[in-house]
């Protein structure tokens, strides 16, 4: 059991540092974040193997009270997190509240017993009124956090929706413990903590797991966004060589250019739309009806033809800005996709740059250059 809650916490601190990129630039995503810091930072300081160095380090009285006050906050911190997503404001000041008078009362019946300084493996001789507290506000509080969750999932989006699920069961499985915990003093009887261990090693998977989705949606993202890249090279290789003064970068700026994939992929569809801009006034008037009649003659139609016939133009003014022709007043309407919204003109560009290197465009210039 050991060795899985082990692996638990260790899932638990990778995926923290997996989803701070991604939290870093989204609220909700940053509010789960926050909380599995701090579930993973409580998971850490109740570990013995953990404690013992610090016991050793610093004094017994403020690390048992350090750990207990340090859960205290966690469990309240993330009520308010989650009564921040509920958009309940109401209930911030009650669990605040609650959280500083339980934190008090714990502090007011150590100091009062005067007990000797703890150990890791010695615990000290405080009133069980203490343990009482401290146990029945973690089940009360995590009880609340899991009604919360679930609540929550019905407000967000849908990989959140999951994510929340997953929290709320997580903070079920801190509960039961405390719960059992409770039992285990009201009645002294030593079953009750049987459960415990297993419970204590699937903890810390649970939420790790709540972290799968977002972490999931952003690698999605991330290989679509690496594939269009990769798609749209060709094409926009051949427009910013063709017309260098669209590139954006840190020399033509005169500011540092953001490295994440996201941006990439739009400052490459800005470039690919700015060339395409300048060239099509190398265009002349019978250019495009006759181009959209030779891609008609392929069997092509809709948004393919559209996409082929774009393709078409693109490759032959590319051909005569290369040659030297002089760019002339447009008379066609070329200034590329309209409508719509990013994820659509992507779409209408990849099946552009898919044109530009086919047979179609090549026959088309071979049949230009015949012409000529």
């Amino acid at each position: 059991m050991e060795l899985v809650k082990t692996a638990g916490l260790i899932s638990l601190w990778l995926v923290v540092g997996l989803l701070t990129p991604i939290a870093i630039r989204d609220r909700e995503r940053r509010l789960l974040w926050l909380m599995l810091v701090l579930v993973a930072a409580e998971s850490t300081l109740y570990r013995s193997d953990v404690q013992d160095p610090l016991y050793s380090a610093l004094n017994g009285h403020v690390v048992f009270l350090g750990v207990h006050i340090i859960s205290l906050i966690e469990a309240v911190i993330v009520l308010d997190l989650l009564i921040a997503i509920t958009n309940r404001p109401r209930f911030r000041f009650l669990a605040v509240t609650a959280g500083a008078a339980v934190g008090l009362a714990m502090l007011a019946m150590y100091y009062f017993s005067r007990p000797i300084a703890p150990t890791v493996s010695v615990p000290p001789e405080i009133p069980i009124a203490y343990w009482h507290t401290l146990s029945v506000f973690h089940t009360v509080a995590h009880l609340i956090a899991m009604v919360m969750c679930w609540r929550a999932a019905a407000q967000v989006r849908r990989t959140m929706r999951l994510s929340l699920i997953t929290l709320g069961v997580g903070m079920l499985l801190i509960c039961i413990p405390w719960a059992l915990n409770l039992g285990w003093l009201l009645t002294d009887d030593t079953r009750w903590l049987d459960p415990i261990p297993p419970i204590d090693a699937v903890t810390c998977l649970c939420f790790a797991l709540a972290a799968t989705p977002p972490l999931a949606v952003a690698g999605h993202r991330r290989m679509k966004s690496l594939r269009a890249l990769r798609r749209l090279g060709p094409l926009w290789m051949d427009l910013t060589t063709t017309v260098p003064d669209v590139v954006f970068n840190s020399a033509s700026t005169g500011v540092p250019m953001p490295r994440r994939q996201s941006f990439n992929l739009h400052r490459r569809l800005v470039e690919i739309r700015d060339a395409m801009l300048t060239l099509r006034s190398y265009i002349g008037p019978d250019a495009l009806p006759n181009i959209e009649h030779y891609v008609s003659d392929s069997g092509l139609a809709g948004v393919e033809a559209k996409a082929a016939t774009t393709a078409c133009w693109i490759a032959l003014a590319v051909e005569r800005k290369k040659h030297g022709e002089e760019p002339h007043a447009q008379t066609h309407d070329l200034a590329g996709f309209k409508g719509g919204d990013l994820d659509d003109e992507l779409d209408y560009l990849l099946r552009v740059a898919r044109h530009y290197r086919s047979s179609l465009v090549n026959s088309y210039l071979d049949s230009v250059k015949l012409r000529a």
